[in-house]
């Protein structure tokens, strides 16, 4: 440190008092006894209440009685109206019990007498201006490590719950309040198992993981058949471990959730096994073997609608020249019904055909406002009440043989990825099933090209 210079001041007090003479003085005194210490004075208790509003100080002292405001009027104002929790000592020569208590009452920290040895008087003051400052530095760093904490929390992918040796809730992240649809505020002070409600995906039976760590000490780790029952009874899958909070000795003084929404992967999995299923069933089907293309395009569109959990699923078949597609069978799940005999061309609609020349799969949201599909509206999608379509292209020799068309009625759907996989190996499906039936491969089979699947997002 270069000479003449000093540490910058850690502590920084307001001091009021109507006399000036004892302002000079105490100033000189603490700040002569400490280099931590920086003071500012006014003789002015509504100057004070406006330098509070434009700097930060660790601790107010103030005298009792003062012209403008008292002593205990300003320690008011400050507590109710300014709900300020800076350490407040009242300094004064009055030394009546009544305004010590009423000055504690209202939020002072310290109350102490002038008179007496200056030298002790002011040493206590300092004492205390040290203690109070320190104690509330000490909260501010908390305060900050703890909203650091909190940051941290929230930014954390995972819901995380904190309770007590009770297992009663004491801290929960935002995600947990997404997980389980609680408010933190309502869900402190409540038992864990009562804010994160589990059972088990395969028996129902209720778990009790915070139970089970709190009675023998050991993490209980939870896998993606657990189901999350949460408010107005929606489920939701979830992993992870519950887990003690345990002293140096091994006492468990709380527990830790970490737990992970699964519930797409879950769902995601259960989809691809049921896609799995049918397209095994769909190519062992005794339609299929025997090469009855009629009974075996009723099976498919059955099974697709059934799989994919739409309205309508259909199987157009294209002319030599794949500029006309007629429809083989349209098969309708909400009334179990099959139909034949429509047909589109490219002329009317060349982009539709166009996106099914480029691309495996279509898959569109809003088939209406979509460019790939916005053709079809007036004529066929807005009649048949259709929103989103999910087409995928039949080949065989390079060129467009048909197109299986799923089609959604209702709210737009988002097709999922593995949806848009299914499709594709539905319309390969058909062309195997064509080719069964006619016994002849008209195209070049071993020429067919694959495109990559054309959704909303690409």
């Amino acid at each position: 440190m270069e000479h003449g210079t000093r540490e910058s001041p850690s502590i920084r007090v307001l001091y009021v008092d109507d006399d000036d003479g004892l302002l000079t003085l105490t100033k000189r005194f603490l700040e002569s006894q400490s280099d931590r210490l920086e003071i500012e004075t006014t003789q002015s208790p509504k100057r004070a209440l406006q330098m509070l509003d434009n700097r930060e100080f660790d601790v107010l002292v103030s005298d009792f009685q003062m012209p403008e405001l008292s002593g205990l009027e300003l320690l008011e104002t400050v507590r109710r109206d300014r709900r300020s929790s800076i350490p407040v000592i009242i300094f004064t020569g009055r030394s009546r019990e009544e305004v010590a208590i009423e000055a504690l009452n209202l939020g002072a920290d310290r109350y102490i007498q002038k008179g007496g040895d200056p030298s002790t008087q002011y040493s206590v003051l300092l004492q205390t201006i040290e203690q109070l400052a320190s104690h509330r530095q000490a909260r501010q760093r908390l305060r900050k490590r703890e909203a650091h904490l909190e940051i941290t929390l929230d930014s954390i992918a995972e819901a995380v719950v904190a309770t007590d040796a009770s297992g009663e809730i004491q801290k929960m992240n935002r995600t947990a309040e997404e997980l389980t649809g609680w408010n933190a505020v309502d869900a402190v002070g409540r038992p864990l198992r009562d804010v994160f409600r589990l059972v088990d995906d395969e028996d129902g039976e209720r778990l009790m993981p915070s139970t089970e760590v709190l009675e023998h000490g050991a993490s209980v780790e939870l896998d993606d058949t657990t189901k999350l029952v949460v408010e107005g009874g929606e489920t939701r899958y979830i992993d992870g471990s519950v887990s003690p909070i345990l002293t140096e000795d091994g006492t468990i003084e709380g527990l830790v959730a970490v737990l992970r929404d699964v519930t797409d992967d879950v769902l995601e999995r259960e989809r691809r096994e049921r896609q799995q299923e049918a397209l095994i069933e769909m190519a062992t089907s005794d339609a299929i073997l025997r090469g009855s293309f009629d009974e075996a395009v009723q099976h498919i569109t059955e099974t697709v609608a059934e799989t994919l959990d739409i309205d309508r699923a259909s199987i157009w078949l294209a002319d030599e020249s794949g500029t006309t597609l007629f429809c083989e069978d349209r098969y309708d799940r909400r009334n179990e019904t099959h139909t034949s005999g429509d047909q589109v061309s490219a002329e009317d609609y060349p982009a539709y055909f166009e996106a099914l020349e480029s691309n495996r799969s279509i898959g569109v949201v809003d088939a209406r406002t979509n460019p790939l599909t916005s053709e079809l509206r007036d004529d066929y999608l807005a009649p048949s009440e259709v929103t989103s379509m999910l087409d995928a292209t039949l080949r065989s020799g390079g060129t467009i043989a048909g197109v299986v068309c799923n089609e959604h009625v209702g709210d737009p759907r988002d097709w999922r990825a593995d949806e848009i996989t299914f499709a594709a190996e539905v319309a390969d499906t058909v062309v195997i099933t064509l080719l069964q039936a006619t016994g002849v491969d008209r195209r070049d089979k071993n020429s067919t090209v694959d495109h990559e699947p054309l959704t909303d997002e690409s």
